[in-house]
């Protein structure tokens, strides 16, 4: 009887303990599938913020009035862009290192890149993103790469590639 016992209330110890351990590979398994929807929730925004930040720039970029596109320009990258990214970029073509716009990868733009422009995450690579758009005139698809972060509650582009 004994034995009986003995198996029996281990058994129960075992039981107790299997139910123990279960529970947090449960709440692990739960963290996991919130952790992956939050990131797939992060990418969609930022993939909404560049759609938005490049249907803007090209929009105005493209502006015949200079002095009102420049104006309007420098609004948007304020809007969409890190600090130290914009005084990078100005810093470049001080020093004559950059003679094209680095958001476009060209000198001038065609409102035809909005209609075929397309963003998507670079896998595996947080934050990392690619830009892409028909150059017409070309025939080549141009590809911009870029970095984006969340800064005070919004995401900006903080490098560019």
């Amino acid at each position: 009887m004994n034995t009986k016992k003995t198996v029996f209330v281990c058994m129960l110890l075992m039981s107790f303990l299997y139910s123990c351990k279960k529970e947090p590979l449960e709440s692990k398994k739960q963290l996991s599938i919130e952790s992956s929807k939050n990131e797939i929730d992060k990418g969609a925004a930022i993939q909404k913020m560049l759609k938005e930040f490049y249907s803007a720039y090209i929009k105005e970029f493209a502006n015949e009035n200079i002095a009102e596109s420049e104006r309007k320009l420098d609004s948007i990258e304020i809007k969409f862009c890190t600090k130290s990214l914009l005084d990078s970029i100005s810093n470049e073509f001080e020093h004559n290192e950059l003679d094209y716009n680095p958001f476009v990868k060209a000198q001038d733009v065609s409102l035809d890149w909005i209609e075929t422009f397309t963003v998507s995450k670079l896998s595996g690579l947080e934050n990392k993103f690619n830009v892409q758009y028909l150059d017409k005139y070309s025939g080549k698809a141009i590809n911009i790469y870029l970095t984006v972060v969340e800064e005070n509650g919004s995401f900006k582009i903080s490098s560019l590639r």
